[in-house]
């Protein structure tokens, strides 16, 4: 597998809501979005200070070795 040939682009997304997880409240079916491209766990204390963009270990859209979301469908954290 070539990563170059392989890698999806995309960081900046809005859409539709068409399914949510069990247990899921602050979001529901219908709901227009836009997602947070990067993601982390929470637990730094940057991200206990709001701070999360600085998370050290967050994970963002479309950076090795996350796979961006220029595609139809993709999940993705609630919280987020």
């Amino acid at each position: 597998m070539d990563l170059i040939q392989d890698y999806m682009l995309g960081h900046e997304a809005a859409g539709i809501v068409i399914e949510v997880s069990e247990g899921v409240t602050n979001i529901k079916v219908g709901d227009r979005v836009c997602l947070e491209p990067d993601v982390t766990d929470g637990t730094c204390e940057f991200c206990k200070a709001g701070k999360y963009n600085l998370d050290p270990d967050g994970q963002f859209l479309a950076t090795p070795p996350v796979r961006g979301c220029k595609k139809r469908f993709i999940e993705f954290p609630a919280d987020y």
